[in-house]
């Protein structure tokens, strides 16, 4: 079997690709940039838009892997670039994945979805009413996954990713843990958007790049499913617990909410341990050992 990844140049990529080449599963890698990877991976340059070369990319493959994403703020600032890398470009990768009878076609929406949380743990059933251009595109991805195997018998499996942290999240990504930790090692002071009592649910990557590498392997398909540890860290805890693993004191501004933000939800994991037997194994406190470690060695690079 192959699997085709998308986006696999990017954070969720990496990682995904580091975890294939360690468990010896064949696989080709495509991103729209030049390949970030040695000879031994196998990759092709491809921008999702193009659809002559997602249908090259996709002919080859048994299975896809859908991570190629244009990130939520850039969905604030610049929406309808937003809009058809998001949607067109996933429609591009769907319509390819039926006309080659891919075996399943694998979705990282988000959990930003959500939008107004009614209760708590989120399930994936909880009504939806998304904030920001990138949460509707991604809603609207699932819902064309959905039409598509109601139609067309497209297998697909959609996991909703809450907050993702770890290795290759790189600081110009603006994502909470980076910026914390440039932030904390270079004794500037960190903004805090509200009174920092708004909490996330944070998910090391790692683990991420696990359940999407069992969902490659078993047959667990059309189905919606949280992936996050159902564990709630308020920003200010985050960045208290970043301040001793990293020996520093912070120092702490606090700013107006900004627009579209969804906190104060954790992902209810019911339906992920029930297909998948077991729930994300990371604590936030290891997790952020490893990325900060990560994040000294990419900054002395540098």
């Amino acid at each position: 079997m192959i699997v085709a990844i998308f986006g696999a140049a990017g954070f969720v990529g990496r990682n995904l690709v580091n975890k294939l080449k360690k468990e010896d599963m064949e696989f080709l890698a495509t991103d729209v940039v030049k390949s970030p990877f040695g000879k031994e991976v196998n990759y092709f340059k491809a921008d999702i838009l193009d659809r002559k070369a997602v249908r090259k990319v996709v002919s080859k493959a048994d299975m896809v892997v859908h991570l190629a994403a244009s990130p939520l703020l850039t969905s604030l600032e610049n929406p309808i670039i937003s809009m058809k890398i998001n949607i067109e470009g996933t429609l591009n990768i769907i319509d390819a994945s039926r006309e080659f009878k891919i075996d399943k076609l694998i979705f990282s929406s988000a959990s930003s979805i959500v939008g107004d949380v009614k209760y708590n743990p989120v399930d994936e059933e909880h009504p939806y009413t998304p904030k920001t251009p990138y949460a509707v595109a991604k809603k609207a991805c699932e819902d064309y996954m959905r039409v598509y195997k109601e139609l067309f018998d497209l297998d697909y499996l959609i996991f909703r990713l809450f907050n993702v942290y770890g290795p290759w999240q790189y600081p110009e990504s603006r994502a909470l843990i980076p910026l914390v930790y440039k932030t904390l090692t270079t004794g500037k002071i960190f903004n805090i958007y509200g009174d920092g009592s708004a909490t996330r649910d944070f998910i090391y990557v790692e683990d991420i790049s696990d359940f999407l590498y069992q969902a490659i392997q078993e047959d667990i398909k059309n189905e919606i499913i949280n992936l996050g540890t159902g564990k709630a860290t308020s920003i200010l805890e985050l960045v208290n617990l970043s301040s001793e693993l990293l020996k520093v004191k912070p120092r702490l501004a606090f700013k107006p909410e900004r627009p579209g933000e969804i906190s104060n939800f954790v992902a209810d994991t019911t339906k992920l341990e029930r297909f998948f037997k077991r729930k994300p194994c990371v604590s936030l406190n290891e997790g952020l050992r490893h990325t900060f470690d990560w994040l000294k060695e990419f900054s002395s690079d540098q």
